[in-house]
């Protein structure tokens, strides 16, 4: 689910692992919690052949409200999720329980042959990298991390962080004036420097443009799990929210959303090119 770029931010977060190290004795001192973010970020990279090994399935919900709840649609969509040199693809299965019209599977499969045709391209694939990892700092640099203490989670080390707006920053662009007002908490694992849970909401009401550009309201909320599968690879399980928000032509005042991602599983495979295609009939 991407409604918002701020959620396809946060979600980012998801494609962060470094190589695991020794965990410290729980009594050591804490490390900078912004170098740990930004050594994580610079490793981003080297989850893309790991990550171009899964598959997973997708369940978005979105709800759209009005302003005091009532339900006025509720969207449900099921999309398989792959990865092409760490970009990830999605293609829609279903919408509503409905499996999609011939019409509509042969649109998805145009889309996704495109997308994995264009991101098969290692510099097109960078480029779309080094955008996500630019707008994930953009973010992050407006915010800081504070109070920190460590906790032992199943033998490992967990870094609980409490999540404040860097009062000596200023902000340049939409994500970082979204981030200005935004307050949560964050855990780091802390091996591998990458974050296990964000949770945050808007603690302001925030106007951009005259609330042209944006117009964020007090009680936006976002929270994003990410989890390690068995080999290492730590992926998305879960992203949710609510609250009220426009930004630039996109008008969707009063929105829930859920997404949960599941039925991960490991694939390989091998091709070789042995001579031109030979069109079946």
């Amino acid at each position: 689910m991407r409604l918002f770029a701020l959620i396809a931010i946060t979600t980012c977060l998801a494609c962060i692992c470094i190589v695991a190290a020794q965990a410290p004795a729980p009594s050591a001192p804490l490390p900078n919690p912004n170098e740990l973010l930004q050594r994580a970020i610079a490793n981003q990279q080297k989850l893309a052949d790991q990550r171009e090994r899964y598959s997973c399935r997708v369940t978005d919900q979105i709800t759209e409200t009005d302003s005091k709840g009532n339900v006025k649609k509720t969207t449900t969509t099921v999309k398989e999720l792959f990865f092409v040199n760490g970009i990830p693809i999605e293609r829609l299965l279903s919408k509503d329980g409905k499996d999609l019209s011939p019409g509509d599977v042969k649109k998805q499969d145009d889309r996704v042959m495109k997308e994995a045709v264009k991101y098969s391209n290692a510099s097109t694939a960078q480029k779309q990298t080094d955008k996500q990892v630019q707008q994930l700092q953009d973010f992050l640099s407006a915010m800081m991390l504070a109070n920190g203490h460590r906790q032992i989670e199943n033998g490992r080390s967990i870094l609980e962080y409490n999540i404040l707006p860097n009062p000596k920053f200023q902000a340049k662009n939409l994500n970082q004036h979204v981030a200005t007002v935004m307050q949560g908490t964050m855990s780091i694992d802390e091996p591998t420097g990458t974050p296990i849970d964000l949770n945050i909401k808007s603690v302001a009401d925030l106007k951009i443009g005259g609330g042209i550009l944006a117009n964020v309201h007090k009680g936006l909320w976002i929270h994003v799990h990410n989890h390690a599968e068995p080999d290492g690879v730590w992926l998305t399980d879960m992203a949710e929210g609510s609250g009220d928000m426009r930004a630039a032509l996109f008008l969707h005042p009063y929105f829930r959303f859920s997404e949960t991602t599941g039925g991960c599983h490991l694939y390989s495979a091998t091709a070789a090119e042995s001579g031109q295609a030979k069109p079946l009939k």
